[in-house]
């Protein structure tokens, strides 16, 4: 049973890999599709992908889906949801063809504004990228008027079409031409004007010889005609250039897979869609020969995008499927596709002088992958453990555990070393072919992640869980044994550091190391001195947790940590750190593995996604499941690259990617960007109602000025596409570059503005594809300039007139009376009390021994310093005495006498006021409460909120916003 199923396995591996030169993606219900049966597809002239379905028109930008059905509610509607073609009719609308007629579908309004029947008889709707349109009927052909808004027609049909949707084409001037089943010529149809009144019109009918022989079947797409004669010989004719290729004798074909459903280009290749499922590929590269691939798939219908190199498919129950040229950014080798018994995350890379890459596994052993650049073949794959060798098909993952952290080639030799969690050294031999322990035991429990062969007898060995250690090699027997070895002890704080997950060497005699928690050490094996640095306490961020250190030049390298991406430049033994985060564009922060390529690109594995970073520029892109990638996250220290042909490569939970120059420097194409949804009120409207007549400004009102604008570049190849955007004119800068699509604004004030929009796909980008729309926020009549003027002019009569009347009455001179009477000055009180409680405001209760001056200072920048930082989670005593610029002993102290409580006590006090002053005030949610006073655990925050308050958020709120709030309570 065992041999069956590994035998099905390399058969399935083999038929993968056959296909390799295509990429696919499917589009189904999980984006939207409103059905997996897809009948017809289109692309319109802005560029969106239009889907007919067995149950509605579907409209795919790339990232959503709109559908549209049959509402007979709204008067015109599509006369069925079986979407059988869809056709240009003009610049903003479409051909609809379903199972009862033809719609005339308006792009602009998402409406149907018309409906066309042909009673008792097959018809099919043709047009060109112009909207000059066709009805080709069995019987009679007809033409669409524009002067009369209707179809006429033409004339009468005398033709022998088998397949009607694939006999015909309209070219650009509006020509119609015809491949009538066993004939040898080319029927054309032409018209004098689509736009004249019909009595004007007239109709010319030529014809052209297309080939020698009788043609049997003809498939039409995009102006290229495959044609298949008597003699079942398949030739290509290319319309525009008019020109005929012979491909090849299809008859064996025939008689093998059966009847073709279509046949058409795609690159150098032509593609057959079979009837009874599948594709047939003939590889131009192999003189066309066939490539049975996608058996999974029975094809309805075809699309090809001919801009950005894309084959749609529609599929009987697989939704759309996406073809494209395999031009990934990397290659992935995952580890569940080479056996399904390997299920440990890929941590250990290493290639060597033969071509061969080894990967160590989290649980599974070594790996070990021949030419790993060509395609794999199962059968020479081998796993490798302390028990022994196996071929990687018959493989069966048992009680045992075997992680190999890391790989390192001697200096001498082919060998290399490998690290793994038993305390105990083992190294790879050529000549055995296998994994061979080296005598002695280290005695630590401890995890190999690092090692440094300072000579060919002594190694440094760095662990997780034992720290530093010294070993001395005895290397007169055999095998290597371990002679002696000593454990270097690293304190921080009084706390030994033991836990480090990795390891760069800076010339010939200095360790950096990685530590889990506490930072950066710098070793010296010469002098066994050790310094340790704390990037938390020298940038004041979370950084001390590292994943990965990656060299940059001499004295600059790249530590990868929990909490974002630390740039360390090197002075003698001091550092300058610089911090890489979420604010400056690093959209993942937990950093697992890092890799530079010849350009000085850093490419970094993260928790989600692979990053591309330009430490020149500062700018980051970020790739997830895109550009070919299949690893969505990245494991710890598993970064390397190939001395030998500088391929990069990265090890993730399931498996491993690499690349090189050619792949990482692939042209892209660039859309243009498109306006998708116009929300005002979060309530979506219809866009086009708000243009301008010639489209080049959005008209709003003044109760419309809080509204967001959804945008996309139709690229349909990457997904990963990051906008930034501003309106000018109430925007202070551009947002940052993010994936979010989406540009929101509130209570715009009146006025005329500019959006601009740009986008980048990569993060050398540094000329930004952009879009720009003018957009205008109009008064009211009531608000306009001249109504103020109006209203303020009669304000100013009103007034004159009443002031005349008290004139008259004499008010004036009583009052004046009044005030010489009662007029005096009061005697100014407490001014220090009014200080105090002018500069500490709702605080001035809890610092009762606060009186003078310059204590009043002090408390008041205090205040001032929580405010600004509250949303910091590290803001507590040592924060602010580090912005006061004092030792924290003396800030606690001297806090403490002015309020009678610690820091510490102060600032929860003041993040519970304060959340609950917003929970009050705004509609931000628990969560976002939560966030912005800078408290991670939910948990905490509900415990210390009741024991506040008595009650918790969520009824803190409600019962304040029914009034039933007790004085108690609150």
């Amino acid at each position: 049973m065992k041999i069956y199923l590994a035998s099905f396995l390399i058969a399935c591996f083999q038929v993968m890999l056959a296909s390799s030169s295509y990429s696919s993606f499917t589009i189904n219900h999980l984006q939207g599709l409103s059905n997996s049966a897809v009948l017809s597809i289109l692309q319109d002239n802005q560029g969106l992908m239009w889907f007919g379905t067995y149950d509605g028109l579907n409209c795919y930008d790339g990232r959503t889906i709109d559908v549209f059905r049959t509402d007979f509610s709204k008067g015109l509607t599509l006369d069925n949801n079986i979407i059988s073609r869809i056709q240009i009719a003009s610049d903003d609308k479409l051909w609809v063809q379903s199972y009862s007629g033809v719609n005339l579908f308006s792009t602009d309004s998402l409406s149907v504004i018309d409906n066309y029947v042909f009673p008792d008889e097959e018809v099919i709707v043709f047009s060109n990228r112009k909207g000059d349109s066709w009805i080709v009927g069995k019987r009679n052909l007809y033409y669409y008027n524009t002067y009369h808004r209707c179809f006429v027609k033409a004339g009468a049909m005398n033709l022998n079409l088998e397949n009607l949707q694939q006999s015909a084409y309209v070219d650009g001037q509006g020509g119609l031409h015809i491949v009538p089943v066993n004939d040898t010529k080319m029927i054309h149809f032409s018209l004098s004007s689509f736009s004249a009144d019909s009595l004007q019109t007239s109709l010319d009918v030529t014809s052209s010889p297309l080939h020698s022989k009788v043609i049997k079947k003809t498939f039409i797409q995009s102006g290229v005609i495959c044609f298949i004669d008597e003699a079942d010989d398949l030739y290509l004719y290319d319309v525009s250039k008019k020109s005929k290729v012979y491909i090849r004798n299809v008859g064996e074909l025939y008689r093998k897979y059966g009847n073709f459903m279509n046949v058409f280009p795609f690159y150098d290749d032509i593609l057959i869609t079979l009837h009874t499922g599948g594709i047939l590929r003939l590889m131009a590269s192999q003189q066309y020969t066939e490539d049975l691939i996608r058996v999974d798939l029975r094809i309805f219908s075809a699309y090809t995008d001919n801009q950005q190199g894309i084959l749609w498919m529609g599929t009987d129950g697989a939704g759309v499927v996406k073809f494209t040229k395999r031009d990934a950014l990397v290659t992935n080798l995952m580890l569940n596709r080479m056996s399904s018994s390997v299920s440990g995350q890929v941590r250990g890379i290493m290639t060597d002088r033969y071509g061969t890459l080894w990967v160590g596994t989290k649980g599974d052993g070594l790996i070990r992958i021949p030419d790993y650049q060509k395609e794999i073949d199962l059968k020479t794959l081998s796993v490798y453990s302390p028990k022994g060798k196996w071929a990687l098909t018959d493989y069966v993952r048992g009680p045992n555990f075997y992680p190999v952290f890391m790989l390192k080639k001697k200096t001498q030799g082919d060998d290399f070393l490998v690290g793994m969690s038993d305390s105990l050294l083992y190294y790879y031999s050529y000549q055995s072919d296998k994994l061979i322990r080296v005598g002695g035991s280290i005695r630590y429990p401890a995890e190999i992640h690092g090692l440094y062969e300072e000579n060919d007898s002594v190694l440094w060995v760095v662990t997780f869980g034992s720290g530093l250690i010294k070993v001395v090699l005895d290397k007169s027997h055999e095998i290597p044994e371990i002679k002696r070895f000593r454990r270097f002890r690293c304190f921080a704080e009084q706390k030994e550091l033991v836990e480090y997950s990795s390891l760069w060497v800076q010339g010939d005699s200095i360790l950096w190391l990685g530590s889990r928690g506490q930072g950066l050490v710098r070793f010296d094996i010469r002098k066994y001195e050790y310094q340790v640095y704390s990037l938390r306490t020298m940038l004041g961020k979370a950084v001390d947790d590292v994943l990965c250190l990656c060299e940059y030049d001499n004295n600059h390298f790249f530590v990868g940590t929990t909490a974002g991406l630390v740039s360390v430049a090197i002075n003698g033994r001091n550092i300058v750190p610089s911090y890489i985060g979420r604010e400056q564009g690093l959209v993942n922060e937990m950093v697992h593995g890092i890799v530079k390529d010849d350009a000085g690109i850093l490419w970094m594995g993260t928790n989600k996604g692979m990053i591309k970073y330009d430490p020149v520029s500062g700018g980051s892109y970020t790739y997830y499941y895109s550009k070919g990638i299949e690893i969505g996250e990245f494991s710890d220290d598993s970064y390397y690259r190939s001395p030998y042909n500088g391929d990069l490569f990265l090890g993730g939970v399931d498996g491993l990617l690499y690349m090189n120059d050619s792949q990482s420097s692939i042209p892209e194409y660039y859309p243009e960007v498109i306006l998708r949804k116009l929300i005002i009120d979060r309530e979506e409207v219809n866009l086009n109602r708000f243009y301008s007549a010639d489209r080049k400004q959005i008209l709003l009102s003044e109760e419309q000025n809080t509204f967001s604008l959804q945008f996309v570049a139709l690229d349909y190849l990457n997904s990963d596409i990051e906008y930034a955007y501003i309106l000018e004119g109430y925007d202070e800068k551009w947002s940052l570059f993010s994936k979010e699509n989406e540009a929101m604004f509130k209570n715009v004030p009146l006025g005329e503005y500019l959006l601009r929009i740009r986008y980048k796909k990569d993060v050398l980008d540094t000329v930004y594809k952009e879009y720009s729309v003018a957009i205008k926020i109009a008064p009211f009549w009531y608000h306009t300039i001249w109504a103020y003027l109006t209203l303020v002019l009669l304000i100013i009569l009103c007034l004159a007139g009443y002031i005349c009347k008290l004139h008259r009455k004499g008010f004036f001179e009583r009052l004046a009376r009044a005030w010489a009477v009662s007029k005096g000055l009061g005697e100014i009180q407490q001014e220090n009390l009014l200080v105090k409680a002018s500069a500490l405001g709702n605080w001035v209760a809890f610092f009762p021994y606060c009186n003078q001056p310059e204590q009043i200072t002090f408390i008041q920048r205090i205040i001032e310093i929580i405010e600004e930082n509250l949303d910091k989670e590290e803001l507590g005593p040592t924060f602010l005495a580090e912005r006061m610029h004092i030792s924290p002993r003396q800030f606690s102290r001297k806090f403490k006498d002015l309020s009678g409580i610690t820091p510490s006590d102060f600032i929860k006090k003041y993040r519970m006021e304060k959340a609950a002053q917003l929970l009050l005030e705004t509609d931000m949610s628990i969560q976002e409460v939560i966030e912005s006073i800078g408290i991670s655990s939910r948990p905490y925050f509900y415990k210390e909120f009741a024991d506040k308050y008595g009650t918790t958020p969520k009824n803190y709120r409600a019962h304040h916003k029914a009034g039933t709030l007790t004085e108690s309570e609150s």
